[in-house]
């Protein structure tokens, strides 16, 4: 998902500087842990990396938040040669996506349903996905989706919200007295991981 950011400047005609306001913490904080990682092999030149993470979502807000706890998932992972190493920088971007149009989810109800959870002010929700990428060798080229062995950081981006923002703003003021609905995205911070190619590995299915 990429957005464009325009930049619009004003002439201000005043006498003191502007100073940048810092943004408002969110009261919804996400961090992410690895919990495994497993290779297959593509070939003798490519591997695929598969790494499960643990998603923590915490509301260190003080009112109650409405989660989408769902089927459907739409997560980006942002992937960067750990700052430091002797290789050159380079950033890859891969995108999970899990929708089942079929089953049907009942979310515009007049209280929360059984896919939202409802966190208290302090309260955590746990939730694990899985997360792709090709790890290749220095013989071939690396193109821009696969990375190479070495130290990393991995960034999520999780979207929270899979419904138009008109039903997530009229389900906001509908259940504002059950807590405030989220509907968006949160990024975790970086966490490092090292891709290492094993020795013997198992052809992919």
């Amino acid at each position: 998902m990429i957005r464009s950011l325009v930049i619009v400047l004003f002439w201000l005609n005043l006498a003191l500087p502007l100073v940048a306001q810092p943004r408002s913490p969110k009261p919804l904080e996400l961090t992410a842990e690895i919990v495994s990682q497993s290779y297959c092999s593509v070939d003798d030149d490519a591997a695929s990396l598969e790494i499960r993470l643990k998603l923590r979502y915490r509301n260190v807000g003080k009112q109650k938040i409405i989660l989408y706890n769902g089927h459907d998932l739409f997560y980006q992972t942002k992937i960067r040669t750990a700052p430091g190493g002797s290789a050159v920088p380079y950033e890859v971007w891969v995108v999970n996506s899990r929708y089942f149009d079929d089953e049907f989810e009942a979310i515009d109800r007049p209280s929360p349903g059984r896919v939202f959870v409802t966190l208290a002010p302090g309260a955590t929700h746990l939730r694990e996905i899985m997360i792709g990428v090709e790890v290749v060798t220095n013989r071939i080229d690396r193109g821009d989706s696969s990375i190479r062995e070495g130290d990393h950081t991995l960034q999520l981006i999780a979207s929270n919200w899979y419904q138009s923002r008109a039903m997530a703003e009229k389900l906001h003021q509908e259940w504002k007295r059950k807590g405030t609905l989220w509907s968006d995205p949160l990024d975790s911070r970086p966490i490092h991981f090292l891709a290492q190619r094993p020795a013997a590995l198992v052809r992919c299915k």
